[in-house]
């Protein structure tokens, strides 16, 4: 070798050399240069009390801050229980007090273990790393990461002692959001100081350091995970009891009788909470998704790691959705129960107290009466609080608490006058304590109007884009979030969802829909759905269900919902809910799961139904080629043997619904076939025996149940029935001898109509088709899929898992039971649910917080910046296009006649900008007995490119009101429905929504007079404006002049004939 080669090796092995121990070298000076200043005393104490602060939109406004010094609970050495110390040391460094801060043989294990899994998963750390993590700068996992901390526990070590250390961490791990260390921990475990933790208390909480919420079960959603989290917990318990023997802290007598007992868990209070809004957020940091964000960058606990987070929150709509609450609620309960100075709850003492002068978006406050005053020229009362402040309610804050009581007592048409005003305050005497709200502040005294501390809550959430812009939990906004964990019927809140489904499988808004009282029967059992109000038409269209909210319609369009498909498609949707045969399935393994899973069985009768659902779609083409196409509408209402027998759930029978069984009708086709030739032949007698149209009543007994009408296309009919009271338009003509003779001709009985539904040959040819149907059928296996596709309880079951399915898939988690009643809200839902369903149809896309993920997680965090000032994570935007733009378009267009036509024409034109009003949609809904009031709607957005109004910029109002134990809001006088109780509230949040500067600042307020529904729908909608009937919303002729509402709807016109598009959109299984 030559000398120029050894020396060019001997440079290259001391670069190799040098270059790594140069840069370790670096990392030592940087982490010792850091650690001379967090290692101090001071510092440290410092990072102890970190608070979290969260700010609202602007970036700058602060919401409220995460674990301030209330939740501190800080312990010396000395007041830590030995028995906490053993255990501590036994479940996560048992070499403690014999190592210098790292212990190797662990770090050895680690690196092995992760080796293997190529990933850092294992740290091995003692307990001076695991301090010195909380202390330093935390960072994400590493190889580089670990080595800083290897030397930061030695520095930790060489600078306090082993017992300081472990006071350190002793108060450092997470316990909660509301705190952490072991003080924290006893009391929200146990219910107990810290020092009079036993050894089964200590075990559990040394056990669970690293992971707390796994093994905490005050915070699992129901009894399940709650039982889950306690074995856990004891399965930890006892893993640090067995460390702790084998460690010879303990005795076998103290192992053997601590491993024999459960956790002994007493649920502690650790303070109130701040607002719903921050245990939304404190809720999101701690779920799977965001621990695992933060623990890449080293942070165990998000609330006392001093981070910024930064919401979606906007401080204007928040106050006024807040205010607004608290305005109305107190008012509406006085409604329903009076008013009653001895009404304020013990239980808000406390919070009145530390809260006195109502701070917060109108918060009532408790106030003294120190002078009544009432005569005829003044009636105020004056109050005074705190000891110092004085201030008065004058006749202007007295008169609306004053005409809600009089309402309470009178009836809803009462109005206040100076009479009743003084009959109101006759309840009151000087020193009664009572609520009162700011109205304003003047130099002489402060002006106030009377409130009430409700029973009666609410909760309020407003989306944009997929964040929440603003959330209200209940009248004081916290403790429990009812935008968010109450559980509710919303009624017809549900009803668009029913409609959108409908669509995406070939169902037009024009479709007319059966509303009259009808019997659906599934698995055996009868439903009978009822309306609300009384229907003004038997037949509506789709949009005219939703806007006049007809129960009747809805229901019957669920239990149809696949029938426009042919059968590829409602195979695909089978598919999609999981009811087709599997590759893999055998078919007696797909029967037994469709018989015992769901319930479908399938005898000769139920063959028979199916035979017959199949001969409807069969004679189509017949009843068309026979000019009869006016009746394939009510075809679909037919069902083979409606159940004459079956009882309406009051006992009451004169509404079931039996005119459209198909047997009743052929029985009936059968008499008039009979009575036809009797009729015939006596026709025969009276011409050719002479015996006159004056004969016995016997030969003239055949024409008894022969009538004749004019159709509504202006031909003469000729009807057979035995109830003629029961036809529509019941204004018939007895059909004569003398009538009969001059019309013979035309008198045939294939073209008679039974009763009034149908004509005789069809009935003819559908039992026909039926019996030979049934013959092919008995030649399918009876769960073979060419026979299910007919079967009735198949197609409902079919119907009724997909609208779960796609109710689940634009937002709502809650889950619901696939039943009938669904259609009308019978589900109980959130309404944060609500909210982001009528997004999904309000902009046609889903918002996951990151692709793939829970919808039910609505984005509320922007942005996560730690104590440094570096972003940790923002979000970003990613929506999901999951419903077309025409079906998004048509159920808006359904929403937008609830405001104009409908039941919520209460608010049609309150949302405007300088008196311009903004176009608004949405639905009321009213659950059973009035026990709940809501309203979800949405508004339209402005655009900042075009400067016009955007759907896809439009904000979700949800609001619901109700009594948290579900009674309904009912008294003698007065009720509250879905108008007049969410409404409001929903109607006041939309006006703060557009009056605020960031957007009517986008806006011209020329077009928004003159086209205000400009730009709303997407380009791709050619919608068409069709004139329909104010009663059906079918479409009509009109004459010229006169008034009749449009529709915009899916369709062309041909030839001045209205052709209705449809599509085939089902949902995927893409998003969970």
């Amino acid at each position: 070798m030559t000398s120029k080669k050894k020396k060019i090796i001997i440079l290259a092995a001391c670069i190799l050399f040098l270059v790594p121990v140069c840069y370790v070298g670096y990392e030592v000076y940087c982490v010792t240069r850091d650690a001379s200043i967090r290692i101090q005393r001071g510092a440290i104490d410092r990072i102890f009390t970190s608070e979290s602060s969260v700010y609202y939109d602007d970036g700058k406004t602060p919401i409220g801050v995460f674990f301030d010094k209330t939740h501190c609970k800080y312990i010396t050495y000395k007041e830590i229980p030995k028995v906490f110390i053993k255990a501590l040391v036994a479940a996560e460094d048992a070499d403690y007090f014999r190592h210098n801060g790292v212990d190797i043989k662990a770090i050895i294990r680690a690196f092995i273990t992760n080796i293997r899994s190529r990933k850092v998963v294992q740290g091995g750390s003692t307990i001076t790393q695991q301090a010195a993590k909380n202390i330093f700068k935390r960072e994400k996992r590493s190889y580089m990461a670990k080595f800083r901390e290897l030397f930061q526990a030695f520095l930790l070590e060489r600078k306090y002692t082993k017992e300081e250390i472990l006071e350190m961490y002793t108060n450092q791990f997470f316990v909660t959001g509301y705190g952490n260390g072991l003080g924290i921990a006893a009391q929200c475990f146990f219910d107990k100081d810290a020092r009079n933790l036993d050894l089964i208390e200590a075990a559990f909480i040394a056990g669970s350091v690293k992971g707390p919420n796994r093994y905490n079960p005050f915070i699992k959603k129901n009894e399940e995970e709650q039982k889950k989290a306690r074995q856990m917990a004891k399965e930890r318990k006892d893993y640090v009891l067995t460390k702790m023997l084998d460690l010879n802290f303990i005795t076998k007598e103290q192992y053997q009788e601590a491993k024999d007992k459960e956790v002994p868990f007493k649920e502690g209070r650790i303070s109130y909470r701040l607002n719903v809004i921050m245990d939304y957020i404190r809720d999101q940091l701690e779920s799977d998704y965001f621990r695992t964000i933060l623990r890449e960058q080293g942070i165990e606990n998000a609330e006392s790691s001093g981070i910024s987070v930064y919401t979606s929150i906007n401080k204007e709509i928040q106050e006024a959705a807040l205010a607004s609450l608290r305005t109305h609620l107190p008012l509406m309960d006085a409604r329903l129960s009076g008013y009653s100075v001895t009404e304020v709850p013990e239980k808000y003492w406390d919070l009145f107290k530390s809260d006195s002068t109502g701070s917060g978006a109108g918060l009532p406050f408790l106030a003294k009466i120190t002078k009544i005053s009432c005569d005829k020229n003044l009636c105020q009362i004056n109050v005074q609080w705190n000891e110092v402040e004085k201030g008065i309610v004058e006749e202007e804050g007295l008169k609306p608490m004053a005409e809600a009581w009089l309402k309470w007592k009178n009836g809803k048409w009462a109005g206040v006058d100076k009479t009743s005003l003084r009959s109101f305050l006759a309840n009151f005497k000087e020193g009664d304590i009572v609520p009162v709200q700011f109205i304003q502040t003047e130099k002489t005294a402060t002006r106030l109007c009377l409130s009430k501390i409700p029973e009666l809550e609410a909760g309020m959430i407003v989306l944009n884009k997929g964040m929440v812009k603003a959330m209200v939990g209940g009248f004081l906004d916290r403790f429990f979030n009812r935008a968010v964990d109450a559980r509710r019927q919303l009624g017809s809140i549900f009803k668009p969802i029913v409609y959108t489904s409908a669509l995406q499988l070939k169902w037009n808004i024009l479709d007319p829909l059966k509303n009259v009282r009808d019997t659906f029967k599934f698995e055996g059992e009868y439903y009978q759905p009822r309306p609300d109000h009384t229907p003004t038409s038997d037949t509506v269209s789709m949009a005219w269900a939703g806007a006049k909210s007809e129960n009747l319609a809805t229901v019957w369009l669920l239990y149809h919902l696949t029938d426009q498909l042919n059968r590829g498609e409602f195979k695909k949707v089978a598919q999609l809910v999981g009811l087709d045969r599997g590759e893999d399935e055998s078919y007696l393994e797909y029967k037994k799961r469709i018989r015992d899973k769901y319930g479908i069985f399938v005898n000769t009768r139920v063959m028979t139904d199916a035979a017959f659902e199949k001969s409807k779609e069969d004679v189509e083409p017949d009843i068309i080629f026979g000019n009869y196409d006016q009746i394939l509408p009510e075809l679909n209402w037919l069902d083979y043997d409606a159940d004459t027998n079956q009882p309406d759930p009051k006992g009451d029978k004169k509404y079931l619904q039996t005119r459209y069984s198909f047997k009743r009708l052929c029985d009936l086709n059968t008499r008039m076939k009979a009575d036809y030739v009797e009729l015939i032949g006596s026709l025969d007698r009276i011409r050719y025996d002479g015996s006159g149209f004056d004969g016995d009543e016997g030969l003239l007994q055949p024409f008894s149940r022969f009538y004749r009408t004019i159709s509504e296309q202006g031909q003469e009919r000729i009807i057979y029935t035995n109830d003629p009271t029961a036809l529509y338009p019941p204004a018939l003509v007895p059909v004569t001898a003398e009538w009969a003779i001059s019309r013979e001709a035309m008198f045939k009985s294939d073209e008679v109509w039974v009763d009034g539904l149908f004509p005789s040959e069809v009935l003819d040819i559908l039992q026909k088709k039926t019996s030979e149907n049934l013959r092919s059928m008995l030649t399918y296996k009876r769960y073979d899929p060419n026979g299910l596709y007919w079967v009735r309880d198949f197609r409902t079951l079919v119907n009724l898992l997909y609208l779960v399915h796609m109710s689940r898939h634009i937002g709502i988690s809650t889950p619901l039971d696939p039943v009938l009643s669904l259609a009308l809200g019978s589900g109980s839902i959130s309404l944060k649910d609500a909210a982001l369903a009528y997004q999904a149809i309000m902009t046609g896309q889903v918002y996951p917080i990151s692709p793939g993920s829970d919808l039910s997680m609505a984005p509320i965090i922007t942005k996560i910046v730690d104590r440094e000032g570096e972003v940790l994570w923002e979000y970003e935007p990613r929506p999901v296009k999951i419903l077309g733009d025409t079906v998004s378009g048509q159920v808006t267009e359904i929403l937008r006649k609830v405001m104009e036509e409908g039941t919520g024409q209460r608010a049609k034109n309150s949302v405007n900008i300088s008196g311009i009003p903004i176009p608004t949609f949405g639905k009321t809904g009213t659950s059973n007995r009035y026990r709940n009031s809501s309203f979800v709607g949405f508004i339209p957005g402005p655009n900042q490119k075009t400067g016009k109004l955007d759907l896809m910029e439009g904000y979700v109002i949800a609001g619901y009101v109700g009594f948290d134990d579900n009674r309904p809001m009912k008294s003698k006088n007065w009720s509250i429905y879905g108008a007049t109780g969410a409404l409001p509230l929903w109607t006041d949040t939309a006006n703060a929504i557009v009056n605020n500067q960031g957007y009517k600042k986008y806006i011209s307020p020329a077009d928004l007079a003159f086209e205000p529904y400009s730009g709303l729908f997407s380009d791709n909608n050619q919608f068409l404006a069709a004139t329909v009937s104010p009663f059906s919303g079918l479409p009509e002729q009109t004459e010229e002049g006169e008034l009749s509402p449009d529709l915009m709807v899916d369709a062309v016109n041909q030839d001045g004939k209205l052709i209705l598009k449809r599509h085939f959109e089902p949902l995927s299984g893409a998003i969970k």
